[in-house]
């Protein structure tokens, strides 16, 4: 049997990253995604960013319509099996944030006003099959008015880019996104010149990582219909209803009644550990609670005081081998912090 070319070698390696990419809840089409990781072996981005770049080998390629990779190297003392003797005392903190979530009296947002959603994000690009890796913080900002129709606007702002402590390369690393320092995108119903052809019209199709007021109002109230729900987004496991929560979480777009119904549909599923107090990365503490995913352990990170979602982890679960990157267990693989208001201008802040 002949040697693969280059090519075909190429479509091996998307096919199974796809593959993969299949099973994790993404926020575009697979179809999309395979386009753009056919343009260029994108490394993990915080949000869908499809801008053609450099070809490159980076675990974890298929995550390129997903989030972020990162963090930094630190030891975890949370048992990264999720497989942890407190699941009723995770239950027990869901229910509290969600009580506290349901007591929030919010102003709705009206005519003319946005969501301004802030998310703060340090990663790590590992090297596919090599020992190179990358740290990268920015911060992402997007204002959503409150009627979809009308333009949103999206922005990236690059803190800093570094190579990762005994995983240095040589010259500069390259940012863990898609997206240049200070690129900024409008669009009415938010949808970004930056995406794939072919993709749904965000106006028209809603859910949980897009929610229109329509799709957030027919959501269950009971717990046990939601979390049913929340599977059927994550292609019906427990860990991929975590990561549906976790997504829908971070748009900062559902009220705090919602909010909490959230919680106490996730404080319904097995295995789910109270990792500790966190803080996120603009050092507001609350408690996390977390979920093993695939090769790592994901948390999210609720403030105690009111039941707000602050912000979400990803570590690595188990040592990974050199061809996966070489991150050994306890690695903080992303993390971020995430801040809602609701302002009276596009570009506003406060």
């Amino acid at each position: 049997m002949s040697e693969p070319t280059k090519s075909e070698t190429l479509d091996r390696v998307l096919d199974a990253a796809l593959s993969r990419a299949g099973d994790e809840p993404v926020q575009f089409d697979v179809a999309a995604g395979k386009a753009a990781l056919a343009a260029a072996l994108q490394m993990r981005t915080p949000v869908a960013a499809h801008r053609p770049r450099r070809r490159g080998r980076w675990l974890a390629a298929a995550a390129a319509v997903t989030v972020l990779a990162g963090g930094g190297l630190v030891a975890s003392t949370v048992d990264l099996t999720g497989v942890g003797s407190n699941s009723a005392t995770a239950a027990e903190e869901l229910i509290k944030a969600a009580d506290l979530a349901s007591r929030v009296v919010e102003r709705p947002i009206a005519p003319g006003q946005y969501w301004y959603v802030r998310s703060r994000y340090e990663g790590i690009m590992a090297e596919y099959g090599g020992t190179k890796a990358s740290y990268t913080d920015m911060v992402q900002e997007e204002w959503v008015p409150a009627d979809r129709r009308d333009e949103w606007m999206f922005r990236n702002k690059i803190n800093s880019v570094k190579w990762l402590p005994g995983h240095e390369g040589d010259g500069k690393p390259e940012a863990a996104t898609s997206f240049q320092d200070g690129a900024e995108f409008r669009a009415k119903c938010g949808n970004y010149s930056y995406f794939a052809e072919g993709q749904p019209d965000r106006c028209t199709v809603a859910s949980f990582h897009n929610p229109s007021p329509e799709f957030i109002a027919a959501l269950p109230k009971d717990p046990r219909e939601l979390l049913a729900k929340l599977r059927a987004e994550g292609h019906d496991n427990d860990a991929g209803a975590f990561m549906a929560a976790v997504e829908a979480l971070r748009t900062g777009r559902y009220p705090a009644e919602v909010r909490a119904n959230i919680f106490r549909a996730l404080a319904l599923l097995p295995g789910l550990v109270v990792t500790d107090k966190r803080a996120n990365l603009d050092g507001k503490e609350g408690v996390a609670l977390g979920k093993k995913y695939y090769d790592d352990f994901a948390e999210i990170i609720i403030d105690p005081a009111n039941g707000d979602f602050i912000g979400n982890r990803n570590v690595v679960a188990e040592d990974q081998s050199p061809d996966q990157g070489g991150l050994p267990k306890g690695t903080v693989r992303s993390s971020s912090a995430v801040t809602t208001s609701v302002v009276g201008e596009l570009g506003a802040r406060q």
